[in-house]
């Protein structure tokens, strides 16, 4: 029923932007090549900032959360610290932030957009100095595409700013969180009329078979996410539409949502002005960072898959 393969997207050139933050205890600061301050400075971008309607890629300009774990010395462990693009190119934190030397080996976690200032909040606590978890979801309805949906990571387990850095800048490139489903609808030819079919006559379209909550741990080297709640449908993002041209044309609807990572028995339904249609998968694994494309043939009489592929997002 499925065909899997995998390409790799292409990269997105990261936005440039530097963060300035003045310094206290200097008797405490270490010497090195750079940054010689031991200034936290940060760039920031996409390493795929395609969205569901394939537009071209555009810049980050909404707030993220960082948060650097310091299992040291905890005085240099921040917590959800919230950035801010500040005139288009630099991004600024209110908080002050240090690397305690060039050698000693961080934790960082990056999640966008930070829509609220504690979004995030439960991804590490300074007074336990443990990790916790965050819940987070994608929209039920998704026929008006929402960034919110669509999570950004930046995860590094074992980040050493004298090796790391580039520079002299924690480069954060996030990745997606989430996974992307395309639904592309190969429209029979009995649709159509003499002079082919210049309207899409598919009326409603849903996928059900998915969690739209998961929980999302960083104890572990990756990140584990974890579905919560009921199952439920999705309305998907309308993409676009090629209309047949002829009587012997075929015509092709396409759509896209965003799911969570899970292993899901997938029904997508589609109707037109008189009957539904249906397809089912069942145990379709969907992982984080990937896209699917999903598609299907529908003929008059039925709807059948025709593929079902793998491509990589990260």
């Amino acid at each position: 029923m499925r065909i899997l393969g995998a390409i790799q997207f292409f990269a997105i050139t990261a936005l440039g932007a530097a963060l300035f933050a003045s310094c206290s205890n200097q008797e405490e600061l270490a010497t090195g090549s750079y940054p010689s301050d031991n200034l936290i400075r940060v760039t920031a971008g996409v390493n795929n900032d395609m969205t569901r309607g394939d537009e071209a890629a555009t810049a980050l300009n909404k707030n993220f959360s960082l948060t650097v774990v310091n299992n040291t010395n905890d005085k240099y462990s921040y917590a959800n610290e919230i950035f801010s693009l500040n005139g288009g190119t630099e991004w600024t934190c209110t908080n002050k932030l240090l690397w305690q030397n060039l050698s000693t080996p961080v934790e960082i976690v990056a999640l966008y957009p930070a829509t609220a200032a504690n979004t995030f909040s439960g991804v590490y606590s300074k007074e336990n100095k443990s990790y916790g978890t965050i819940t987070y979801g994608v929209n039920s309805d998704q026929s008006t595409a929402a960034d919110a949906d669509d999570l950004l990571l930046y995860h590094n387990a074992n980040f050493v700013p004298e090796k790391d850095l580039q520079n002299g800048k924690l480069d954060i490139q996030f990745n997606h969180a989430f996974c992307r489903v395309d639904i592309e609808v190969i429209i029979g030819k009995e649709f159509n009329a003499p002079t082919g079919l210049a309207a899409n006559p598919i009326q409603g379209i849903r996928i059900e078979g998915t969690k739209t909550t998961a929980e999302i741990s960083f104890a572990s080297t990756e990140p584990s996410f974890t579905p919560k709640g009921e199952v439920t449908s999705i309305t998907p993002t309308p993409r676009d539409f090629t209309p047949a041209a002829s009587a012997t044309d075929q015509a092709v609807a396409r759509y896209s949502c965003i799911v969570i990572p899970q292993t899901a028995d997938l029904k997508v339904l589609l109707h037109t002005s008189d009957r539904e249609f249906e397809w089912t998968g069942s145990q379709m694994e969907l992982e984080s960072g990937k896209q699917y494309t999903l598609k299907l043939n529908m003929t008059k009489k039925s709807t059948t898959a025709r593929k079902f592929i793998l491509r990589e997002r990260k």
